[in-house]
């Protein structure tokens, strides 16, 4: 048995990796858009004597980490047909990957794992929550019943809208957490992607008293009776931006006008104020799922790329990365705050990591002393964790609005 691991090469070779990821998720709803913004060489795919039977894609994005764009890989289109799983070849794909994003100074990977325990093995650690809605808009209200100046309009057309969501996403964005840059491409194939083939798409801006868009949501509707009578649409929020206050308010208020619907599904993050906000959270049924998993490529490229919650130094030891062995050893990071520098050195360490940890460690999403309690994560003293806990605080949660 002769295996080759490369990337497609040419228009026929992506036609059949388009058919495995269709074949291996059961869908071809926005398969076609996925594989039409995949250049061949994003990819990384497995053939057995000649045939495809793995594939990976991974799509060169910018992402926001504490606020700064970062370079990273974001994987996608994992799969290998039935007929040649447990040989090893997810294995071999994904280390050439992770190589090929290094040789592109991609010190990141990033993904939504169908299944979490396919990744941890990789050395991917969850970077965030998801966080989704489910509720009656008759009982989802603020208790405080407050005007706002400002108006929402609803936009007869998606290239009408477009520019002006640009804007605010751009704004929101900016100081965040996780968050990807969106080309026009990721609007259209992630953002603004129908339910289904040709279902409407709707975009509503919010606009102040001055007229300046401070927000916007996306949103789809469909017809889905219930068991018991009253309204009968599913209202399904696919994008919530919101850069004040004021626009939350509004954009939630519109939400809820939609007289005819009796649910409305919508995502949330770890640090959403509106459950705040409103006179019964509960009627949110808020779900806590898991949402982007990260990985770190190259330990000293990804280390000083993040700005840090305070001045200080800490030695970090990774172990235990059999994916990327580059990344073993002990790392000295030295960071004033707003920038860091990582040199490698050889001492006893402050906390010693896998590189899973690591991940979530540099994204924010956990602290030190969680992985410490948690058996995870070895810490020299309590001034050690003490240190790591404030060098790795984030401006704000880690959150990726995008699905890719």
């Amino acid at each position: 048995m002769s295996i080759e691991i490369r990337s497609c090469r040419d228009a026929e070779e992506m036609q059949r990796y388009r058919e495995i990821v269709s074949y291996v998720f059961a869908s071809t709803e926005g398969v076609d858009d996925e594989v039409a913004n995949t250049l061949p060489e994003w990819t990384t795919c497995a053939w057995v004597d000649g045939t495809m039977a793995a594939t990976l894609g991974a799509f060169p994005f910018t992402m926001r980490l504490n606020g700064t764009p970062v370079p990273v890989g974001g994987v996608t289109a994992v799969g290998t047909l039935p007929g040649y799983r447990r040989q090893g070849l997810l294995r071999s794909i994904m280390a050439q990957a992770l190589s090929t994003m290094r040789e592109r100074e991609q010190p990141l990977a990033i993904l939504w794992a169908s299944m979490g325990a396919i990744y941890q093995r990789f050395g991917y650690g969850l970077a965030s929550s998801s966080v989704q809605y489910s509720f009656d808009p008759r009982f989802a209200g603020f208790r405080d019943d407050v005007a706002v100046p400002g108006r929402v309009e609803l936009h007869r057309s998606i290239d009408e809208a477009l520019p002006l969501m640009k804007q605010v996403y751009i704004q929101w964005a900016t100081p965040r957490n996780l968050c990807l840059h969106r080309s026009t491409p990721l609007w259209r194939a992630s953002t603004l992607r129908p339910r289904k083939k040709d279902a409407p798409v709707y975009c509503a801006v919010y606009r102040d008293a001055a007229g300046e868009p401070r927000g916007h949501a996306v949103y789809t509707t469909e017809e889905k009776p219930g068991t018991e009578p009253g309204p009968d649409q599913v209202l399904t929020v696919q994008d919530f931006i919101a850069l004040d206050p004021e626009a939350r308010r509004g954009l939630w208020d519109y939400i809820r006008r939609h007289d005819l619907v009796r649910r409305v599904e919508m995502p949330g993050s770890e640090d959403d104020p509106v459950p705040s906000l409103l006179l019964e959270p509960r009627m949110l049924n808020a779900r806590l799922g898991d949402a982007i998993w990260m990985r770190v490529v190259d330990v000293e490229r990804a280390l000083p790329r993040r700005p840090y919650g305070t001045r200080g130094e800490l030695t970090i030891s990774v172990e235990g990365d059999g994916m990327c062995p580059w990344n073993n050893g002990t790392f000295l990071l030295e960071t004033d705050g707003p920038t860091g520098v990582v040199t490698r050195l050889e001492r006893p360490a402050d906390i010693t990591v896998s590189p899973n940890v690591l991940a979530s460690l540099l994204a924010g999403h956990r602290s030190a002393t969680y992985f410490q309690r948690a058996g995870l994560l070895q810490g020299r003293d309590e001034h050690a964790l003490r240190t790591a806990d404030a060098l790795f605080r984030s401006e704000h949660a880690p959150h990726c609005p995008n699905g890719f």
